[in-house]
This record gives C-alpha cells, structure tokens and sequence, in this order.
C-alpha cells in the first residue's frame, strides 16, 4: 500500500522505504536485500519502542487514554509503513534465494 505519503516520515525513513519499492528491490541481489531489511527492522523497532514509551509517558501525564491518540497513531502508522516495507524486502528475498 502506498499510504506511506500521509505519515511524517523523516527524511532519512522515507529514504529508507524508497529503497524498499518493488523497482528498487528488483534491482538487489540477496546481500543487498539482507542489509536493507536489516536497517528497516532497526528504524521499525526504534519506532516500535517509541510508541510503547511515549503511550506509557503521556496516559500517565494527562491521566486518561484520550489524549494520547493523535500523536500514537501517527507513530503507529509509521510502524505499519515499515511493517510494509519489510514484507517486501521479505518476499523478494525469498524469491532471490530460490533463484540462486
């Protein structure tokens, strides 16, 4: 899905999950794809535990859960957007280690 246009990405992300379009990917051979997923599951846990965190941090400081949705979606959104793009480098790894 390319919902990624609506989530604020950094530019370092979105530079990561350009590299994880299928044109791009088709262009990797097999340690290529291995490095990117590996840089695309450490961006993915970085906002992963941000998430976790800043959810925990803000139900606390305002007392109820209501006021730490905006900001936790957009952030949950992202975490999607990397869930996304490592299925693909994902598949495609699949596809190039069969082929090797």
């Amino acid at each position: 899905s390319m919902m990624s246009n609506h989530v604020n990405l950094t530019p370092q992300e979105n530079a990561l999950i350009a590299e994880s379009h299928p044109a791009a990917l088709a262009r990797m051979d097999a340690k290529a794809l291995k490095e990117l997923q590996g840089r695309l599951r450490q961006a993915r846990e970085k906002n992963f535990s941000l998430l976790r965190r800043q959810g925990a941090a803000r139900v606390e400081a305002e007392g109820g859960r209501g006021a730490a949705q905006p900001a936790n979606e957009k952030r949950g959104e992202k975490v999607d957007v990397f869930d996304d793009a490592l299925a693909r480098v994902g598949e495609r790894l699949e596809a190039a280690s069969d082929a090797e």
